[in-house]
Parts: C-alpha cells; sequence; structure tokens
C-alpha cells in the first residue's frame, strides 16, 4: 500500500501457533475526523476488517474525558489503564471498542489527527487479558518507534532506513535495527524472529521482540539474542520495559 501519512494503521493480529497466541501486525487504512483539542470529538476509525464499533473513549490528559457507561467498554478500558504506562499516557488520545465479524484482530494502533495514537481493541479478547496486554504492548512498541519525532510515514527522502510504512530517522533505535538486521529489506531464516510475524516487516520484527522481553517468551538464538541486546541498549526502551512490567506485576491475576 501506499500514501499511509496520517492514515496508516498498525493492526494487531492473531498469530495461530504452538504455545500462547502472540500479537503481530499488519498495514491498513483508516480516516479521522476531529474537532478542535479543546471540544475533541470521537476520531471515527475505517478499519480493513469488517468489525462491529462498541464505543469509544476520548482520553485526556491520560483519563476518560467522560464516564464510560457501557460495561464492556468499562472493561477493556480496565486493562488498558492498568496496562498503559505513564509515561505514555499524553500519546493515548482515544480508545475504540470493536467487535471483528471474523475472527482474527486483537488490535490496532493509528496516528490521531490530534496528536498521539489511537488504540482500538477487540472486546472478544476480554476473556484473556494477558493476550489484549501483550497486544498493548506490542502497540506500545509502535508508539514509541513510530512518533513523529522519530519517524516518518509515506514516501519521503529519507537521511535514515526507508522501509515500507516511511523513513525512521538517523540515529534512533528502529534505523540501527533495520540497518543490523534488515540491510537488504528481506526476512531471513526462521529462526532470526521471535515468531513468524517478527519476520514480515522490519518494524513489526521490533515489536514483537519487544514484546516477547517484557513477557520473557523470547525464544534463544543468535540472530535474537543480538536483537534483545540492541533494544537493551536503547535507555528509552529499557525505562519502558521497567514501566511496563511493574504495572503487570501489580495487574490483577486473569480468572
Amino acid at each position: 500500500m501506499t500514501g499511509f501519512g496520517l492514515a496508516a494503521l498498525l493492526g494487531a493480529f492473531i498469530v495461530m501457533s504452538e504455545g500462547p497466541a502472540e500479537p503481530a501486525t499488519e498495514i491498513g487504512a483508516a480516516s479521522v475526523t476531529v474537532s478542535g483539542d479543546s471540544a475533541r470529538v470521537v476520531e471515527n476509525v475505517v478499519y480493513r476488517q469488517d468489525v462491529t464499533r462498541l464505543g469509544d473513549v476520548v482520553v485526556v490528559d491520560g483519563a476518560p474525558a467522560a464516564p464510560i457507561t457501557d460495561p464492556t467498554v468499562a472493561a477493556v478500558w480496565a486493562i488498558v489503564d492498568s496496562t498503559w504506562p505513564t509515561s505514555q499516557r499524553g500519546e493515548l488520545r482515544q480508545l475504540s471498542v470493536i467487535e471483528e465479524d471474523e475472527r482474527g484482530l486483537v488490535g490496532v494502533v493509528h496516528p490521531s489527527v490530534a496528536g498521539g495514537w489511537i488504540l482500538s481493541l477487540d472486546a472478544a479478547d476480554l476473556g484473556d487479558p494477558d493476550l489484549l496486554r501483550e497486544t498493548i504492548v506490542h502497540e506500545l512498541a509502535h508508539v514509541v518507534t513510530l512518533g513523529p519525532a522519530v519517524f516518518t510515514f509515506g514516501d519521503v527522502a529519507c537521511g535514515g532506513e526507508s522501509i515500507g510504512l516511511g523513513c525512521a530517522h538517523d540515529g534512533t533505535v528502529l534505523a540501527d535495527f533495520v540497518a543490523a538486521f534488515w540491510a537488504d529489506r528481506e526476512a531471513g531464516p526462521a529462526d532470526e524472529y521471535v515468531n513468524d510475524y517478527a519476520a514480515s516487516a522490519p518494524h513489526e520484527d521490533l515489536a514483537e521482540t519487544f514484546t516477547s522481553m517484557v513477557w520473557g517468551w523470547t525464544p534463544s538464538g543468535e540472530v535474537i539474542d543480538a536483537k534483545v541486546a540492541m533494544l537493551a541498549a536503547d535507555p528509552g526502551l529499557v525505562d519502558l520495559a521497567v514501566e511496563i512490567r511493574a504495572l503487570l506485576d501489580a495487574a490483577p491475576a486473569a480468572g
């Protein structure tokens, strides 16, 4: 696809494999409408998949702008609230709770036109809070590595590393990751990735590797170990991982 811009959509999908389901992502398209920041309204996301929207939460200063009356939306928000770290609360501008007609989608983020990001989560996963939390962690990796200060969407002149989505700015962790592990922009052998979907694109590889680090399901392997070491050397990602782990440790047990 071309012409991503602020309409780029980063969605998390279940990867069918042995063991726990792990989040993965695909690019889609979205359109949004929004008022001025002082009187924000719900941004209307158009999904590639057939979904039913159950409700939306406009987030201001890290909290819902109005009381949440729908119990399903409230339950999803509670999981987001217990997983999304304080340091990134300013990036969360809206939660949209959906149900997909054909199972597969677990979550999606795309940039808000008001700045920050919109997070969509599938209410079908309320029965598996850990899956929702894994999805949120995966999407947080996109938030911090694809934000406007470090990444430019679209077909642009790039002084860093170009990938299908756009340009990872020079000196950023994504640009360094691409240069080290995706120099030819082609996936390598399967044992170089934490799961199958990580091999789909450089930014997905980074997000899946980060998620595996946070959750502790990273498989061993020379290249995977090198990827983990690179991410573990980035102070911003380390601080984010520590903050997320503290929240996960404090989160209610699934039950």
